[in-house]
């Protein structure tokens, strides 16, 4: 790492700490000495500390599983609460029969997964058979089941359409909209156009009264895990009240057209298990809630249009415009975010102090996104834990043709981890995603970065694409003086750093560093213990207070 950073003398704080720190000049990193505090419940939060508050219990529970597992584990759990629904008599018996729904989806599985198979070998992508399942899924909650060939045949069709949507409405190996969606549009063009009047409409069953409160938590945990409960919210907002208004316009009572909205209609379904997919989404949030609006519109569009004009306008041969909502939210996304997926080649890796390390890439084309966000990050190798292929990573360097990552690599780490620190330069990666609104306000307002460990990442992407003339101030929690990532470039970049080491980084020691706290605006990155407590402890202390702790994806 180079020389330690000088220091300058140092003053009692409070709680035992003590802070040393100098002003900016040439090598602007300073330290300070931390004393052991005795009493455990008075010990505040380490950088690395996995002792979670209330919510972060549930994140580091839902962290365990891939998004793609949770997703699949969710709807399994809505599937069997539906069989079992069949099962009683609860869902219409002359619709909803244990046989034919078992069947629809062992015809929707298989041909989804070998459909999935062969396309991918066809054009050179290596499948991923947990996406084919869900597609599978979702398609059996969109349509009643049947026992009858013809309809199944359809069906089988739509699934090969949905999975096919994947590699063919795709930019640069980024599929455009959602699968399901896509598969359902095709399909009823298709029929359409060929004239066919036996082709199966949607239905979404799964919006139903008696699956509602399963529903409803399934699509709660999902938004949580993706982060995406905002988005979940904006669309709630405009497209209840939207249906209210159609139903209401039909005849039905105010009180009777919002339990019939939230219970028969899937808009708690569509928002947690359809809308929220991160690879259909824009980067940004505002972005994201622009999205979520737009597709209030469209999947409103048959009742509002009736409550305006009074008589419903079809869109073409689309009944439901759920599908239609889901088409044009993804394409509108697809502009406003990274056109495709991004080839990376891996340069070199470098040993940053203890167990962390950094990864620089050379892009096939420019990186796009903005200082402080987050990219997602496939690495295929075998043997693959319950984590899988993909990693949430923040973007360490600057945006451009070359891309950096630093991860923490402890002994007996993940699958992904291990074949991390095993890569040779040269072999291949992919950037499949870029999001993040973790990023510096657009004014020159003053800032407080405060990182705890590895969660200097985002904050390097900041200040090595530089900050202008704004006052900034970053204060890093470490575990040792002697092993501090970045320390040199922090120095040479002529940041004002003050340093915090040992086992606290908490309210006390962060205003004895940054004394006009009340001042900035505060980033806080890290582990989700150490951003909740940090967050907590700093609350009415700060002028704003932004975070970041996603769990990956």
């Amino acid at each position: 790492m180079g020389g330690r950073p000088r220091c300058g003398a140092g003053r009692r704080v409070g709680h035992g700490t003590v802070l040393r720190r100098i002003r900016p000049g040439p090598r602007r990193v300073s330290r300070g000495g931390m004393r052991r505090r005795r009493r455990d419940d008075a010990r505040p939060c380490r950088p690395d500390d996995r002792r979670d508050l209330p919510m972060s219990t549930l994140d580091r529970f839902l962290s365990r599983l891939t998004m793609y597992r949770l997703v699949i584990a969710v709807l399994a759990i809505v599937g069997v609460w539906a069989l079992v629904a069949a099962a009683a008599g609860w869902l219409d018996p002359a619709i909803f029969g244990v046989g034919p729904m078992l069947l629809t989806l062992a015809v929707l599985v298989v041909v989804s997964v070998i459909c999935n198979e062969v396309l991918g070998r066809v054009v050179g992508a290596r499948p991923h058979r947990d996406s084919a399942i869900i597609t599978a899924l979702l398609l059996w909650f969109l349509y009643w089941p049947s026992a009858d060939p013809a309809t199944l045949g359809w069906l089988a069709g739509i699934a090969a359409l949905a999975t096919a949507s994947k590699y063919l409405i795709a930019v640069r190996r980024r599929h455009l909209v959602n699968p399901a969606a896509a598969g359902v549009v095709l399909g009823t063009l298709l029929g359409w156009a060929a004239g066919i009047d036996s082709m199966p409409f949607t239905t979404w069953w799964a919006a139903s009264e008696i699956l509602f409160p399963v529903v409803l938590v399934g699509a709660l945990l999902i938004l949580r895990r993706t982060r995406r409960v905002s988005l979940g919210l904006v669309f709630a907002a405009v497209a209840l009240p939207l249906v209210v208004s159609g139903l209401t316009a039909f005849g039905s009572s105010l009180g009777d057209a919002v339990w019939t909205a939230l219970s028969a209609y899937p808009i708690v379904f569509f928002a947690g298990f359809m809308l929220s997919e991160p690879l259909t989404l824009p980067p940004r949030r505002h972005q994201q809630w622009a999205v979520g609006v737009l597709a209030a519109v469209l999947f409103a569009w048959p009742l509002w249009s009736f409550a305006v004009f009074g008589s419903s306008t079809a869109i073409g041969p689309f009944e439901s415009t759920y599908e239609l909502a889901l088409v044009a939210t993804g394409l509108v996304s697809f502009l406003l975010g990274p056109r495709g997926q991004i080839g990376l080649t891996l340069r070199e890796r470098r040993p940053l102090g203890g167990d962390v390390y950094e990864y620089w890439f050379d892009a096939d084309r420019p990186l796009r996104f903005t200082p402080g966000q987050y990219l997602e990050l496939y690495l295929p190798h075998g043997g693959a834990d319950g984590r899988g292929m993909r990693r949430i990573l923040s973007i360490a360097s600057a945006p451009g043709r070359e891309v950096a990552v630093a991860v923490r690599e402890p002994e007996g780490g993940s699958t992904f981890k291990r074949a991390l620190a095993e890569a040779q330069a040269g072999s291949r990666w992919t950037a499949t995603a870029v999001h993040g609104d973790f990023v510096l306000p657009r004014d020159d307002t003053k800032v407080a970065l405060i990182a705890g460990g590895i969660g200097i990442t985002p904050f390097m992407s900041q200040l090595r694409a530089g900050v202008g003339g704004r006052d900034v101030v970053l204060v890093y929690g470490v575990r040792d003086e002697n092993d501090v990532p970045y320390a040199d470039e922090l120095a040479d970049l002529g940041v004002d750093v003050r340093l915090v080491v040992g086992e606290a980084l908490d309210a006390d020691s962060i205003t004895a560093a940054v004394p006009d706290l009340e001042e900035r605006i505060v980033y806080i990155s890290g582990s989700p213990a150490m951003v909740d407590a940090i967050r907590r402890a700093l609350r009415g202390r700060a002028r704003r207070i932004r975070v970041d702790h996603f769990l990956g994806y």
